[in-house]
């Protein structure tokens, strides 16, 4: 593939899910404000903060594993798609004043379910659109985005919520996930060569291996222990920013 053809398709796709994600973060202050709103508890906040990060805990384990036996265009697919159905469903329950505490719990975790897998099967696609030359200016790059959207998601949400109602936010960020689809239903990702057979017990195998690796190298396992740690302890104060 030519500079240009990898960086037209990859660029293509990636300004979609930057576009999406910048809806997110604003939908996810606009919830937050109404949580606070409501209820004026911490203990609330912190019950939604716990549903966003056990998903994440529980799935990373296996949710890799899975997106490398499926196709990864479909899985970034479908978790869209999902996210934005459960928003779409939000939108409706503040739209019809029928929105509970209870339901704030399940959209968070149905949410954080679908992020589950859709951030490693973004993870895994970047590695196949972009050649390996670029891939640490790429890497760079979503840092740099992801630091950025943490201060731009909380003043876009400010600035929203202050000129549209809770189910306003929650259908631009309905909105913005359609550019995150659009690419992908014209532009393909390339997958990996296929292997032999994998059933589940391959499955469990390849988790157990990828696991003992991690353990018999000291450094990736202390740095992975440090991104866990730091998760649990930085997740609760950005809660606002990136509740999803």
């Amino acid at each position: 593939m030519t500079e240009n053809g990898w960086a037209k398709r990859f660029f293509t796709i990636w300004i979609g899910q930057q576009l999406s994600w910048i809806g997110s973060r604003a939908g996810g202050f606009a919830l937050v404000w109404w949580l606070t709103q409501e209820t004026g508890s911490a203990q609330v906040l912190a019950t939604a903060t716990l549903g966003l990060i056990l998903p994440t805990v529980l799935l990373g384990p296996i949710a890799g594993a899975y997106v490398d036996r499926w196709n990864r265009r479909l899985t970034i697919l479908l978790a869209d798609t999902f996210i934005a159905l459960v928003s779409l469903l939000l939108a409706y329950l503040f739209w019809t004043e029928k929105m509970q505490i209870w339901h704030v719990y399940v959209v968070i975790v149905a949410r954080a379910i679908g992020g589950a897998f859709h951030g490693p099967a973004i993870t895994a696609s970047t590695t196949m659109l972009v050649p390996e030359h670029a891939l640490t200016r790429i890497a760079g790059l979503n840092q740099s985005m992801n630091g950025a959207l943490h201060v731009t998601g909380p003043l876009l949400g400010a600035l929203l919520i202050s000129l549209l109602p809770v189910h306003g936010v929650m259908l631009i960020d309905v909105g913005t996930a359609i550019f995150a689809l659009l690419p992908l239903l014209f532009l393909r990702i390339p997958q990996p060569e296929p292997t032999t057979t994998a059933g589940r017990e391959r499955l469990r195998t390849s988790i157990m291996i990828a696991c003992q690796w991690v353990w018999m190298h000291r450094g990736v396992f202390y740095i992975v222990a440090l991104a866990g740690l730091m998760n649990f302890i930085i997740n609760p104060c950005l809660f606002s920013s990136h509740c999803w």
